[in-house]
Parts: structure tokens; C-alpha cells; sequence
């Protein structure tokens, strides 16, 4: 990621439109909002934000994700930090933009969380899917990973159509398998940073898994020969922003999926 505000790093999963969808079949499927709100706290106020994202807002999220007013939502914690970067987060998804906001309406009723106000720096974002796949219901803890690249202008279509080839089968195989239970492929629904960003999100249960992931993207290199490697390698740079690509990896504390 240019280099995207430090964080912008979420979700939202990477995972190429530089337009709303058009009628193509990979872009037909109904699109899953998700707001994600990211906070840099002053270290020495950690475990105090911890605490009051628990006893504060997870009640809220839990009960908009038991009306059906949400289908997701999670707290976490970066895990690689960087200077003046993001430290910590939340998410919702829902299928309407008019439920994210019924949420957000819900989570400004509570007072402030005196940790995030002192001295805290503040961002949000709001994604739209353009690929939304999940395993099933689930709860608890896990692990996030975006990977984010931004695309040429007027290259969405083919950046698309090498993801669909290259990485897609590979995150359904995982799914199918449980090495992952989630993954998604974000754009902005309302453009903060450049529009040509495409942001592919996975989740994952525990750490191990950050390798079987890495392992089997790795194994399916190893199976191509140098030649095709090289090709579509230079497919993709041909597609995007050169440079303009990074990585996240944070610690889910708490979840709920439908």
C-alpha cells in the first residue's frame, strides 16, 4: 500500500473494479457491507480500551447480531505495529447499508471510552464485497490477514479475471477444508484513498493456520514451472500500481459470524 494511512488496513480481505460492479456473472452475487472502525491507542491505555470495547460495546454488537440487524462483527488488536499506525479495531457486516448505520446509531449511544479519547487518533471505512464466502456460524477468537493492491485505471476487469484464476480456487479449497472460514474481496463502498484498491481479507481460527495458508499458496508456486511463475507474475504487475501493495495481520479478541 502508496502507502495507504497506515492502516486502512482492514477489511476489510486484495482481494478489482474501478466502477460499482458491472453485469458480469463473477459480479453478480449481493453485496455484504462492512463498516470497520480503527483506533491508535497510547500504549499505556491498552488494556483499558480492551476492557471497556467488552463490557460497552460488545453487549451492543451482540444484540444487533441476535435481532439480524448484523451478520458479523469482531474486535481486534494489530499484531505488527508500525509508527503512528492503527492499533486496534472493530467490525459489523450487514446486507444494507441502512442496518450498518442502525448499528452505528446503537454504538454512539454509549459514552466515550475514556482510553480512545486520550490522545487516540481515529479512523473508519466502509466496504462493500464484491466476494463474500464463509464457512458457517462461528464465535470466539481467530486471526485477520488483509492483503491489499491497487489496481491501474480501467484494468479492473483483468486484475479480476487473474484473481478469479490465480488465488480463488486456492481461499475455496482452504474454506472447504476449515484452514480458513472466511474470505472476502472489499472495495470502498465510499472512497477515502484511492479507488483502485482492492482489499482481500481472510479469517482465520489460530495461528497455525497462518501457515498452512502460506503453505499451500507456497506448494502451488512449487507445482508451476519457472516459466508459468514468471507469466503470471508479469500478468499481474501489468495490472497494478507497482509498489502500491501491503499486508496486515491482527489478533481477533472477539467474534460473532452467522
Amino acid at each position: 500500500m502508496k502507502k495507504v494511512n497506515s492502516l486502512a488496513i482492514i477489511m476489510g480481505i486484495c482481494l478489482a473494479l474501478f466502477a460499482p460492479p458491472t453485469a458480469s456473472a463473477q459480479q453478480q452475487e449481493q453485496p455484504m457491507y462492512t463498516f470497520v472502525a480503527l483506533w491508535g491507542v497510547p500504549r499505556a491505555q491498552w488494556t483499558a480500551y480492551t476492557q471497556w470495547i467488552e463490557n460497552q460495546t460488545r453487549p451492543v454488537f451482540e444484540r444487533m447480531f441476535k435481532d439480524g440487524t448484523i451478520v458479523s462483527w469482531g474486535a481486534f488488536e494489530t499484531i505488527v505495529h508500525q509508527e503512528g499506525g492503527y492499533t486496534h479495531g472493530a467490525w459489523w457486516t450487514a446486507s444494507s447499508v441502512a442496518a450498518i448505520e442502525r448499528t452505528l446509531k446503537e454504538l454512539l449511544k454509549l459514552p466515550p471510552n475514556p482510553a480512545a479519547a486520550a490522545g487516540a487518533k481515529h479512523r473508519d471505512y466502509l466496504y462493500r464485497s464484491l466476494i463474500y464466502r464463509t464457512k458457517g456460524p462461528g464465535a470466539g477468537t481467530g486471526y485477520i490477514e488483509v492483503n491489499a493492491s491497487q489496481v491501474q485505471p480501467g484494468k479492473g476487469q483483468e486484475w479480476r479475471e487473474l484473481f478469479d484464476k490465480y488465488t480463488k480456487p486456492t481461499l475455496d479449497e482452504l474454506l472447504a477444508n476449515g484452514t480458513i472460514t472466511h474470505y472476502e474481496l472489499q472495495v470502498e463502498d465510499y472512497h477515502t484513498e484511492n479507488p483502485g484498491w482492492r482489499w482481500g481479507v481472510t479469517f482465520l481460527p489460530n495461528a497455525d493456520a497462518i501457515d498452512k495458508v502460506n503453505a499451500a499458496f507456497r506448494a502451488l508456486g512449487e507445482k508451476r514451472s519457472a516459466e508459468e511463475r514468471r507469466a503470471i507474475g508479469d500478468a499481474f504487475r501489468d495490472v497494478t500500481v507497482p509498489g502500491a501493495h501491503w499486508d496486515y495481520v491482527a489478533r481477533v479478541t472477539n467474534y460473532q459470524t452467522k
